[in-house]
């Protein structure tokens, strides 16, 4: 009975030195080594889980041009710096609005680590989905480090018009500089205010004086089902001011994609140096239908609208997405006159921004352009196809989060590693 009791008092004074391996405070220092160095990137609004065998990631990137490069260098740094060899789940996150889901499974990532899969491989194996209503309940409750709402970015737009309806000139030319501040309030929520400076024009009227450009609170939300809302309200572009509402559902199937949108609005012009506004009377509206074709990514956009001067008229835009660069045409009918033309939206120099401080000053990611065909003073004069946008970034590759896009990117950026 000694005996037993000995050992027994010997066997717990030897094991309070035998080290122990437990696995919430491993769970808790990756969590920390994680959000350090996703911080210390620049990256912002990060979130860390870690649940067993799960490493669970929510971020916003505004550093990288595109959703596609700030993802792969989180994968980058979680593999080849931190060697995780849990399953990785991404959250992208704009204006702490979840977009769309990344996620790694643990036997890929450990099939990397010893060497038996390529890094372009383990990017094909990448599963994109719009679907995120379950990691909600994962990141209840956890602290976000790094936060974007109140910091400033000034994005120096440039604004280049084309027209060639005159008879004594070949074109018309308006070439501005239209600074905007971008700031970040609360969830969803932004304001954007932007004042145009006229560089040189052969014009008249408006585009002589230092003007208004959009001036804007903006809203958004992200219902279950994958519907997101965006409210807006103040100045636009075209000569509008009023208050616009649009609804996007992104079905299970992500190729298809339905929108719809209205807004009452009221002409906003800056003849002879004022500023002059009308009552908010004209009722504007569209409803979309987008489908993504994943072989040659290409993007068509099927659009029934009411314009802002009361025609009726539809729309059909395809749009080639050669990598960054988007290349379209469209052809509309509105009001029984036809129209056509094609847009662009290239990317400016520059991959990587520089981290956001207080205030970030910088050109916008994107530079983007649509010519008309249907330019004659009748079409004009009828003001026929009349639409307006309701920020100063919006082209078509800023936010195109289309999963088969997003896996060939990020495919062709580790195959460029």
């Amino acid at each position: 009975m000694v005996l037993r009791r000995n050992v027994y008092l010997i066997f717990l004074f030897l094991w309070q030195f035998v080290p122990v391996k437990v696995s919430g405070q491993v769970a808790v220092d990756m969590t920390g080594d994680v959000s350090n160095l996703l911080v210390q990137t620049g990256f912002e609004d990060v979130a860390v889980m870690c649940d067993g065998d799960a490493l669970y990631i929510n971020y916003s990137d505004n550093i990288y041009r595109g959703p596609v490069r700030g993802a792969f260098e989180v994968f980058r740094l979680l593999l080849d710096e931190l060697k995780t060899d849990k399953s990785i789940h991404l959250l992208l996150q704009e204006d702490c609005i979840p977009q769309v889901a990344l996620v790694l499974q643990e036997d890929q990532v450990v099939a990397y680590l010893n060497k038996t899969l390529s890094l372009a491989e383990l990017m094909s194996s990448v599963r994109i989905s719009y679907d995120t209503d379950e990691y909600g309940p994962v990141f209840k409750g956890i602290k976000r480090e790094n936060h974007s709402a109140g910091k400033i970015d000034l994005v120096l737009y440039p604004q280049i018009t084309l027209n060639n309806s005159w008879m004594d000139k070949l074109y018309g030319v308006i070439f501005n500089i239209a600074p905007a501040v971008e700031v970040g309030l609360w969830k969803g929520a932004s304001f954007t205010g932007q004042v145009i400076f006229p560089i040189w024009n052969n014009m008249t009227g408006e585009m002589d004086y230092v003007r208004p450009g959009m001036l804007l609170f903006r809203q958004e939300y992200r219902f279950p089902k994958n519907v997101f809302m965006a409210f807006n309200i103040g100045n636009f572009n075209a000569s509008r001011m009023g208050a616009d509402l649009s609804f996007r559902y992104i079905p299970a199937h992500d190729r298809w994609e339905v929108g719809i949108n209205g807004g009452l609005t009221g002409s906003s012009t800056f003849y002879s140096g004022k500023w002059e506004l009308s009552e908010w009377r004209r009722f504007s509206g569209a409803v979309t239908f987008r489908y993504n074709e994943p072989f040659y990514n290409l993007q068509f956009d099927l659009t029934g609208q009411r314009y802002i001067y009361g025609d009726y008229g539809v729309r059909l835009d395809c749009t080639r997405h050669f990598g960054e660069v988007s290349v379209g045409l469209y052809g509309m009918l509105s009001g029984g006159e036809p129209n056509g033309g094609f847009h662009l939206a290239v990317p400016f120099p520059g991959k990587k921004r520089m981290k956001r401080r207080a205030v970030r000053l910088g050109l916008p990611e994107y530079f983007d352009w649509e010519y008309e065909a249907q330019s004659g003073n009748e079409y004009f004069a009828r003001h026929l196809g009349r639409s307006y946008e309701t920020r100063p970034d919006e082209n078509r590759s800023q936010r195109y989060y289309n999963p088969s896009y997003l896996k060939e990117m990020l495919i062709k950026l580790a195959s460029e590693r």
